[in-house]
């Protein structure tokens, strides 16, 4: 800031000598005292430049400070991206090893249950009466149709109870697993005489089907939600009709136990 300086007015009165001893004694108060303003003023702006210096030192130091933070924050936001993908893919992993798990374990209870059916209809499955077969979490048990009804009938035999109550005694304990009955024939036409009660193959095979399934849920107590009766008929065949044994084999009620 720039200080107007006070003209000394003693050495102009002297020089032109017309005024009193009292109004020279006046002006030169009044000279000493502009004089001590000016003074006053000199120093209040220096102290006021300080200050200005010190607010810019402070400015300029808040402003590094600032690009510090912005660096921190930056470097923080990165480290924080970073701990977000690892949780992902720690979270991915840990999904991926859940489902593994739950896998091998379905697995491991289908083999369980394949193990149980074969030791309890180890009988049949010797007489080729029943075949079990796994499939990774499908297991499919096949029963010839002699074995569970008389011919042309879709009512299950004294016999065809006996082994569904063993298959019965496994199946009730699952609850992971739902249990389709698949009934199937051959590709011979219904007999005249049965006409009347079965026009075709379909409705034999979906009444055998469904009689099937009654049992287990009235007979057995197996959960009716887990339950499900489709005839297939002549349509799904696993040999050639053109032999005995070729329509022996396609006759058949087929259990299939599927995951949920």
């Amino acid at each position: 800031m720039k200080i107007v300086q006070v003209i000394p007015v003693l050495a102009v009165l002297l020089f032109a000598g017309c005024v009193s001893q009292s109004t020279y004694d006046l002006k030169s108060k009044e000279a000493e005292s502009l004089s001590s303003k000016n003074g006053d003023l000199e120093a209040q702006v220096k102290v006021l430049t300080a200050d200005l210096d010190n607010i810019r030192q402070d400015l300029e130091a808040l402003q590094k400070d600032k690009e510090t933070l912005e660096i921190e924050n930056s470097m923080l936001q990165k480290e924080r991206d970073s701990i977000l993908g690892e949780k992902k893919a720690l979270d991915e992993k840990v999904s991926e090893l859940s489902e593994k798990a739950e896998k091998e374990d379905k697995l491991e209870k289908t083999t369980k249950t394949y193990q149980e059916l074969t030791e309890r209809l180890q009988r049949e499955i010797l007489e080729g009466q029943v075949q079990i077969t796994e499939m990774k979490n499908r297991l499919t048990m096949t029963m010839v149709d002699k074995i569970l009804f008389p011919s042309g009938s879709a009512v299950i035999s004294k016999e065809g109870k006996k082994v569904l109550d063993k298959v019965v005694s496994i199946l009730k304990d699952l609850k992971e697993k739902r249990i389709q009955i698949e009934g199937h024939t051959d590709n011979l036409k219904i007999a005249e005489t049965l006409k009347a009660t079965f026009p075709t193959n379909w409705e034999l095979s979906t009444e055998r089907a469904t009689e099937v399934v009654r049992y287990l849920q009235e007979h057995g107590g197996i959960d009716p939600n887990l339950l499900s009766a489709t005839g297939y008929g002549e349509y799904h065949p696993v040999a050639p009709n053109d032999t005995e044994e070729g329509r022996h084999k396609n006759r058949r009620i087929e259990i299939v136990l599927v995951p949920l």
